[in-house]
């Protein structure tokens, strides 16, 4: 696992922290939730288990990382909603029952490589109740299609500036380098750099087709994350931010 996910928790949880209100409120709706209790494996500081329980959902979290679990209890906590939060790896968990619907946002299948994808998807496959959906954000770019993105971020005395981008892609293996650098600007550590290489799966839409269905799932749909309103896309779409609508068979 990542060092931005384990030692550098904190940093993590004040770069990626933006308003996922409207999303969760769109994520909600394509579930078509209220039936039952909802999933988040790979659910890092608790984010988008925070917006979900906000609009009433029941939600669950799994994270192998127990920093970013930590993260998560306290960001619930702090927000007055309830969330269960469990230590358990996305690839091999059994939370001992099943969910109506699921969620995985901000591209995080793609840290996986292929055959942990293959084991994480048929855990999620016994983890749903036949018919639930499972919302995957994962974008299947073109080669040379992946911007690099530069924002800044701040909480308290604590202000970032924070760059992701790709710098190589290796066809033979079906991965892309991507390197992360948190500076900090002001506040505890000001002037440390954090910096950090993550080989991303490269998936191909026949690729990514085999893999939902051998695990049991039918890939549903596929919208276009960028657009506000995220419309319907074709299957054969290409971007970095496209979610997938797919349906526990």
């Amino acid at each position: 696992m990542s060092a931005l996910y384990l030692e550098h928790a904190e940093l993590y949880d004040i770069a990626f922290d933006w308003d996922v209100t409207d999303e969760a409120a769109w994520l909600k709706a394509r579930l078509g939730a209220g039936r039952g209790a909802v999933l988040e494996p790979g659910c890092g500081s608790g984010r988008m288990l925070e917006a979900l329980a906000r609009l009433g959902l029941a939600v669950t979290g799994i994270d192998n990382s127990e920093s970013m679990v930590a993260l998560a209890r306290r960001r619930l906590a702090a927000a007055g909603v309830d969330a269960e939060l469990v230590v358990a790896d996305m690839t091999s968990f059994d939370l001992g029952r099943r969910f109506a619907g699921a969620v995985c946002p901000i591209n995080t299948l793609r840290h996986l490589p292929r055959p942990a994808l293959a084991a994480h998807l048929e855990a999620m496959a016994r983890a749903l109740e036949p018919g639930a959906r499972y919302l995957v954000q994962l974008g299947i770019p073109l080669p040379g299609d992946a911007p690099v993105s530069r924002w800044q971020a701040e909480r308290g005395e604590t202000r970032l500036r924070v760059v992701w981008e790709p710098v190589g892609r290796d066809e033979d293996r079906g991965i892309e380098v991507h390197r992360s650098t948190i500076e900090i600007l002001t506040g505890p550590g000001a002037g440390d750099v954090v910096e950090e290489l993550h080989e991303m799966t490269v998936w191909s839409h026949e690729g990514w087709r085999d893999a939902v269905e051998e695990a049991g799932f039918a890939w549903a749909a596929v919208y276009d994350g960028v657009e506000a309103n995220r419309p319907r896309a074709g299957f054969d779409a290409t971007g970095g931010l496209l979610w997938h609508e797919l349906t526990r068979r």
